[in-house]
């Protein structure tokens, strides 16, 4: 009399994991039926997965560019053998995810540190990046190309790859979805642009010498157009606007 409650409550549960004797007949099931409730879990689990990963690399797909910057690195290598353009690709991808990995861990203390805003920056990198552009548009050749150690450096890595809008986003993402995604949307981000950059030879090649050099003047337009527009936001920011 005892042990009939444990029995039966041991029926019972057997009965609500879908396995033993159906009604009163005696007949048995099959298998236990929660596989489809394992699957999909991992479904949803999946799809959070991915939904996390997109809203890390969207924000800093659209502030690196990747296609955008392939006229501006076409501009800033024109007369660059396709040997050195591949190293230079290397070195501008490898010098950005440094900087940028770096500014995610000390960017926030360093700013605090310096009592540096991100409008401070924003401004310093536009005023850097006009410069960089009015220097190629009124002095005859490329004085960032002619330094061979400095292209891949300045202006690609930093302020055009790892510049105000990256390192900001980089900031902003690690605050809202944490180190591990905003590092990982980022080196997803960065090796796109690796790939864009090496297969930009190709379009160089199909454009042609006088085609380029009109493309590399007006890319420096845009440049200084860009570089005008990041010191008019930081104003703006400034002013509380």
């Amino acid at each position: 009399e005892i042990l009939r409650p444990t029995f039966f409550l041991a029926c019972d549960s057997h009965f609500r994991n879908g396995s033993g004797v159906r009604g009163s007949m005696g007949r048995t099931a099959g298998p236990p039926r929660g596989g489809g409730g394992d699957r999909r879990r991992g479904k949803v689990v999946g799809m959070d997965l991915a939904a996390q990963f997109f809203q890390a690399f969207i924000p800093l797909f659209v502030a690196i560019d990747p296609v955008g910057l392939v006229p501006i690195f076409l501009a800033v290598t024109a007369g660059v053998g396709a040997e050195r353009r591949r190293r230079v690709s290397c070195e501008a991808v490898g010098v950005a995810a440094a900087i940028s990995l770096g500014f995610m861990f000390v960017g926030q203390a360093l700013f605090a540190f310096l009592g540096v805003r991100d409008y401070d920056f924003m401004i310093g990198g536009g005023v850097l990046l006009l410069v960089l552009a009015v220097l190629d548009l009124v002095m005859h050749g490329k004085p960032a190309v002619e330094e061979a150690d400095l292209v891949g450096i300045v202006p690609l890595a930093m302020p055009m790859i790892a510049g105000p809008a990256t390192l900001t986003t980089v900031l902003v993402l690690r605050g809202r979805y944490g180190a591990s995604w905003t590092a990982l949307g980022l080196s997803a981000n960065l090796l796109l642009l690796l790939g864009v950059l090496l297969m930009s030879g190709r379009i160089a090649r199909l454009a042609g010498p006088a085609a380029m050099r009109a493309l590399s003047k007006l890319v420096m337009i845009l440049l200084a157009a860009i570089a005008v527009s990041f010191i008019r936001t930081g104003v703006e920011r400034a002013m509380g606007r």
